[in-house]
């Protein structure tokens, strides 16, 4: 009987697990940059972020005409000089999703022009 109650008390924890991943799986979502607007010029991009959650499950989508923008992840530094030179990573398809799966603070740019000079840039902090 002793038995018993062990093995179905390791069920109940495996399938408590099991539900645990699920749900988290369930729960990411994808989260379009700038709303309905995308990114684009023009966005207040500083309030959009300021009234978004981002967990490390969720994904940011990027939609713009490739022909005008692209996204950069950039360090800080170059975030706030608008620095285009030294990208951690560069996206230019037009519909882009980005995944940072570790809390904390990223920055995202549009490396064409003067365009994050004129407000195309994003700080996203992600976090549980």
């Amino acid at each position: 009987m002793a038995r018993q109650g062990r093995s179905n008390a390791a069920r109940t924890l495996v399938l408590l697990v099991c539900v645990m991943v699920l749900s988290e799986r369930a729960a990411a979502a994808t989260l379009n940059v700038g709303g309905l607007k995308g990114w684009n010029l023009g966005v207040d991009y500083k309030s959009w972020a300021a009234t978004t959650r981002v967990k490390p499950t969720d994904s940011l989508f990027f939609k713009y005409d490739p022909r005008l923008h692209n996204v950069m992840v950039v360090s800080k530094a170059d975030y706030d000089t608008c620095k285009t030179s030294a990208p951690w990573s560069k996206h230019t398809s037009g519909k882009d999703t980005i995944k940072f799966t570790k809390p904390g603070t990223y920055y995202l740019i549009c490396g064409v022009g003067t365009h994050c000079k004129a407000g195309m840039k994003v700080a996203v902090t992600v976090r549980w």
